[in-house]
């Protein structure tokens, strides 16, 4: 599909230096993922006359890309995590500067110890990216609402903590500059980009695909958690069935505290499988509607494989040689 010039924007520490990059940016590139992980940015620079200024380690750097007509979005916010500089012969010089969502030099990365009892999910995100120096939480009130009788971190960071919340309770944990995300494992958020593939080049805007809409290994159709009744001297099962027609049981390897917690346990098993029964790639022409846990609509592919996918991660790239693409791992197949 033809598209007018693309657009990008860079700021770090408060400076647009964008007008400084233009002529010498050869490549970036901007990965966005759902949970589990944190965002990441490069930005690889022609250094051939060694004038390029190092930006200073923790440095918030911001990133937007777009169309000319269309506009930009930011696509990308955190810091300045390392700096290198590549020559050699045949190459000339190069700096190649590398941000990552989460402020490595913060308290993000800073073991914690404390225990909370009788809580709630929220409140105890609230108290950690406290600590942590996070003061932008964006949690989905289902999961925020969910009680927790005792929770403890034992020199855990903020990031290990979090994940391994989100890992209990059937959310995704991300952090993107100073802000929490925690959301809910396939919940419906905004967020639809369409990938068509026509013979028309002006309505066609997917590059490739490569696509497995069922993938047999990772399909249960029934997901178990155990507790021990202390009051009965027996262990409780607790089974949820899910919406695949396998006829596999996956039980949780750990007991849990009680039948609350082991139904959160398996609504979190119980949407991880339903997630990873099928998986692809594909590369369209430069998007930003393209988020994590957003929907992509897949069209003019073939039968069995078109359809919504879950958006798992995004990878934005602008090549001075190609051009502004965008990539997506899709997951979780409507097909």
């Amino acid at each position: 599909m033809p598209w007018k010039r693309a657009l990008f924007s860079v700021t770090v520490a408060g400076t647009n230096i964008t007008p400084l990059l233009e002529p010498v940016m050869t490549r970036l590139t901007v990965n966005n993922k759902v949970g589990t992980h944190t965002d990441s940015a490069t930005l690889e620079v022609d250094d051939t006359d060694g004038r390029i200024v190092f930006p200073d380690i923790g440095a918030e750097c911001l990133i937007s890309l777009g169309w000319v007509g269309q506009g930009m979005r930011l696509v990308f916010e955190g810091t300045v995590d390392d700096v290198r500089s590549k020559g050699s012969r045949s190459g000339g010089r190069a700096i190649s500067i590398n941000a990552k969502g989460v402020d490595t030099t913060g308290r993000a990365k800073e073991g914690q110890q404390r225990h909370w009892d009788d809580t709630t999910v929220g409140q105890i995100l609230t108290d950690a990216a406290a600590y942590a120096g996070i003061d932008g939480l964006m949690i989905d009130p289902i999961l925020a609402a969910l009680p927790r009788t005792y929770f403890e971190a034992r020199d855990e960071s903020f990031i290990a903590l979090g994940e391994r919340l989100a890992r209990e309770v059937g959310g995704n944990f991300r952090i993107t500059g100073n802000r929490l995300i925690f959301s809910l494992r396939n919940g419906m958020y905004d967020g639809l980009v369409t990938a068509r593939w026509t013979n028309n080049p002006d309505t066609s805007n997917l590059h490739d695909w490569d696509i497995a809409p069922a993938l047999g290994r990772p399909q249960f159709n029934v997901v178990r958690a155990r507790w021990y009744d202390m009051a009965a001297h027996a262990w409780q099962l607790i089974d949820m069935g899910t919406s695949l027609g396998t006829a596999a049981l996956q039980p949780h390897r750990f007991s849990k505290f009680n039948d609350v917690e082991s139904g959160q346990q398996n609504f979190s098993d119980g949407a991880t499988t339903e997630r990873d029964a099928g998986e692809g790639k594909i590369t369209i022409e430069g998007n930003t509607d393209a988020i994590p846990d957003g929907l992509c609509l897949l069209e003019g592919t073939r039968s069995g494989v078109d359809g919504f996918y879950r958006i798992e991660s995004v990878q934005h790239t602008l090549d001075r040689g190609s051009g502004f693409k965008t990539g997506c791992d899709l997951k979780q197949p409507i097909t």
